[in-house]
């Protein structure tokens, strides 16, 4: 690379910046330099087909390119590989969806680009609600139907789902600092509305607790769901087929290299070269060899709360590195439970709690779980059953091994006393763990304005574009909605008015 010339180099091949190169390459004919740390593309998207790993592989790739570390297993580990209890299944780091499946921000942009993925909505869920299993198929719980609830709950829970709903963008951004607890309690003291609003904001967001989920981004979250006409039993989960989740950024790297640029792997940047305020270029650590490539454009797209491990922060404020250093993340909690049989019938269930304070957590622990293989039989053998299933935990509880243990234990418990016959026909369980799910997690003066802007106003030719910067909402379509904005400062065109329909540009 020392004699190539690059107008834009993307630090990581995650999600968001290669979103910001493949609109950059494509649209405006510029040669792009994508680098990435790990040996592989994909970030958090990190997909698994087990046909060439080893446990070893394994363990390494989900820890440098997902932030994530294996815990335990049943049988262990290296007889999961090599015993071939894995043959046949596709899974991911983490669990991994996409909101508004085919009209969600991801799919939106690979389409644009002439890259659409082929997608496989949930059209049925699950709620347990006092030890009892509701079930839903293709939106019938539209209109506040909720069989557990009375008039008055269904009222209620109707009344707070059309006011986020109806909010403008420029309203729902002004609860962005407001905490979920602090809005509910201003318009509602009922307690199923509550539960039912407390539970689906754990699952947009990944945090327990609503007292620390910014009522902002929750809401803008439900109100593109629901402006895209979908439900959390019609669409409103989905999942790519092989070869999986990472086919989103290789397919932006895809775009990237069609127009003249390259994406480079094993390759971690030591640091971004700044003189008089501007961008010069980069240091790279290429296996051993350091180059330096000179570029007047760098977006990072690494996580935005380590960004100073390699971009000098003499050359910002000291309120913004403080801020920045400060953010805390979103974790989490993933079993992955592969049975002989089908044992449950919906591909998204909710469960409103499996632990609690008294058992040492932060708040009430909430567990949702995906039907991977009855929404892509791909995978999972034929006749088998793989369910996704995860906790969300804080970044201090991750790391916490008796919690960690317990919310195993808990979810394992569940899924055994609830489902006749999930005991006898689980074949193995695989459980891993992150404190960067999130890594900045969307807790009021997290979001909004409190991140750090697409484009730096400290640094010339500095960019931002990943789930944790400039953007709003969740994962990939946070990540994706990061990428456009970088693009549009970048070009200084308006790419999200461009690319994204009305109810995901805010």
């Amino acid at each position: 690379m020392k004699n190539e010339k690059f107008d834009v180099v993307v630090i990581g091949a995650g999600v968001g910046g290669p979103a910001a190169g493949a609109i950059l390459a494509e649209k405006e004919g510029m040669k792009v330099l994508v680098l990435e740390k790990a040996s592989r593309v994909g970030g958090r998207d990190i997909s698994f087909n087990f046909r060439d790993e080893s446990s070893e592989t394994y363990k390494k790739a989900i820890s440098e390119a997902a932030s994530t570390w294996f815990f335990k297993s049943e049988p262990d580990l290296p007889e999961l590989f090599s015993q071939g209890y894995l043959n046949g299944y596709a899974f991911e780091a983490g669990i991994h969806t996409l909101m508004v499946s085919e009209k969600g921000r991801t799919n939106t942009l690979l389409s644009y680009l002439g890259k659409p993925l082929t997608l496989y909505p949930a059209v049925s869920a699950g709620w347990w609600h006092d030890g009892e299993l509701y079930r839903f198929e293709g939106g019938s719980e539209r209109g506040g139907n909720f069989p557990w609830m009375d008039d008055r709950d269904r009222a209620e829970c109707g009344r707070i789902n059309s006011a986020m709903v109806r909010m403008s963008a420029e309203e729902a951004h002004s609860y962005d600092h407001v905490s979920l607890t602090e809005w509910m309690d201003a318009r509602t003291d009922n307690a199923n509305t509550k539960e039912f609003h407390y539970v689906n904001a754990t699952m947009n967001c990944t945090i327990n607790d609503p007292a620390n989920i910014s009522a902002g981004d929750n809401i803008l979250m439900n109100r593109a769901v629901a402006r895209a006409g979908k439900r959390f039993s019609y669409g409103g989960c989905s999942t790519p087929g092989l070869p999986g989740f990472v086919q989103i950024p290789m397919s932006l790297c895809d775009v990237i290299e069609k127009n003249g640029g390259k994406v480079v792997t094993g390759a971690r940047v030591k640091e971004v070269l700044i003189e008089d305020g501007k961008v010069k270029g980069v240091l790279v650590d290429m296996q051993g060899s350091v180059e330096k490539v000179e570029c007047p454009i760098v977006i990072n797209s690494g996580l935005v709360n380590e960004m100073f491990r390699y971009i000098p922060e003499k050359h910002f404020p000291y309120t913004f590195v403080n801020r920045v250093k400060g953010f805390w993340r979103a974790g989490i909690g993933a079993v992955y439970f592969a049975l002989d049989r089908q044992i449950v019938k919906e591909h998204v269930t909710f469960t409103p709690k499996v632990a609690g304070k008294e058992d040492g957590f932060d708040c009430d622990i909430r567990m949702g779980f995906w039907d991977s293989s009855g929404m892509d039989p791909a995978r999972a053998p034929a006749g088998k059953q793989l369910l996704d299933a995860y906790v969300s935990l804080t970044d201090k509880e991750a790391h916490n091994r008796e919690l960690v243990s317990l919310a195993y234990d808990r979810m394992m418990a569940f899924m055994t006393d609830n489902y006749p016959g999930f005991k006898e026909s689980l074949e193995w369980t695989l459980y891993t763990v992150s404190d960067s799910l999130v890594p900045v997690a969307q807790a009021p003066f997290q979001v909004g304005d409190a991140r750090p802007r697409a484009k730096c106003p400290f640094v010339e030719g500095l960019y931002h574009a990943s789930d944790s910067s400039e953007c709003s909402m969740a994962a990939n379509d946070a990540a994706i909605h990061a990428g456009i904005i970088a693009a549009g400062r970048v070009s200084k065109k308006d790419y999200v008015s461009e690319i994204l329909p009305d109810y995901s540009r805010d």
